[in-house]
């Protein structure tokens, strides 16, 4: 009996670990109409809440999204040419520090794809 507890035990431990977040800042390579732009995001989760700021190369805004087990969707909107532009990524994780998707820009109706790597947390604190 106390075999099978531990057992349970590891098997919980396990699949905890094995819990992909989104949790912290993340370097974004988006490819839009046949050009790349870099973005960085710091992202929180609270379950399957997203928040956080996304920046851009032309200015910041807020994130608002999900996480569903591997896929995760958010938006965020930024200044463009006297325009805003929304920003809508589809993904998932390919391994527990990159994720990797598509993204929508509205209102222009143009679509790209994006990829992007978690900044280890000794990096992000000498920024």
């Amino acid at each position: 009996m106390k075999r099978l507890s531990i057992l349970v035990l590891l098997a919980a431990l396990t699949a905890v670990a094995a819990d992909k977040t989104l949790v912290g800042s993340w370097k974004l390579t988006i490819n839009v109409a046949g050009e790349s732009h870099e973005a960085s995001c710091t992202f929180q989760q609270d379950g399957e809440k997203l928040t956080g700021t996304c920046k851009g190369e032309t200015g910041e805004g807020p994130v608002t999204g999900t996480i569903t087990g591997e896929k995760i969707t958010w938006a965020h909107s930024l200044p463009y040419n006297g325009d805003t532009l929304t920003l809508t990524y589809t993904g998932a994780f390919s391994s527990e520090t990159e994720i990797k998707g598509d993204v929508a820009v509205a209102p222009y109706d143009i679509t790209g794809d994006f990829s992007g790597t978690k900044i280890p947390p000794a990096a992000d604190k000498d920024k």
